[in-house]
């Protein structure tokens, strides 16, 4: 496992600042699936970027008590960008000024019907000050970035096919929680641009 040192919160953020629009971006487009946008937040805690998660409510229809990026659907006339700031401002109470896009990762298609585009920010660590929505989210927690780089917490979950395409399945174990399905697979993308920064 690499130390917490060796991911600089500045230095990658500089890093994907460049990286991220000058990757070939993967695009996917579903007729029956709705458009949502999650906020991929790189918060820096002593220098070091940490990704918070939310833990959803028990109480919602969809998803619940699953580990997840705050996000949800993108509204008619927003971008995505955009939504993905409105909605870390209803479910955790950030202010959306407060929020800064260094990019967008590849799409992520979900069996529930869904896209969900994950939006790279950064947000400063006096800023992430979590009052989390009871309505949405039971709980918040930070992981540092640098843990998903461990080999020894991902777990292969298999081969799935989906639509014609077939794709391989990892899940996190950190600590007592597990981060699996869009979630994990978005931590994947992002912990796959490391190497460079």
């Amino acid at each position: 496992m690499l130390p917490d040192r060796a991911l600089d919160y500045h230095a990658l953020t500089d890093h994907l600042r460049t990286a991220l629009p000058a990757r070939a971006r993967r695009r996917v487009d579903i007729d029956d699936h709705h458009a949502a946008a999650v906020a991929v937040l790189l918060v820096e805690r002593a220098g070091v970027p940490h990704l918070p998660f939310t833990v959803r409510s028990a109480e919602l229809r969809k998803h619940s008590g699953q580990i997840s990026f705050p996000g949800g659907r993108v509204d008619p006339g927003e971008t995505y960008p955009q939504a993905a700031r409105r909605e870390t401002r209803e479910e955790l109470g950030i202010a959306e000024d407060a929020i800064a896009v260094l990019g967008e990762l590849d799409d992520v298609p979900t069996p529930t019907g869904y896209t969900i585009r994950p939006i790279v920010c950064t947000l400063p660590g006096e800023n992430a000050l979590y009052e989390p929505n009871p309505a949405e989210v039971a709980e918040v927690f930070e992981v540092p970035l640098a843990t998903f780089t461990d080999e020894r917490i991902r777990r292969d979950m298999g081969e799935r096919e989906w639509r014609g395409h077939r794709y391989r399945l990892h899940a996190y174990d950190v600590g007592d929680r597990n981060i699996w399905g869009a979630t994990a697979r978005i931590v994947e993308q992002l912990v796959g641009l490391l190497a460079p920064a």
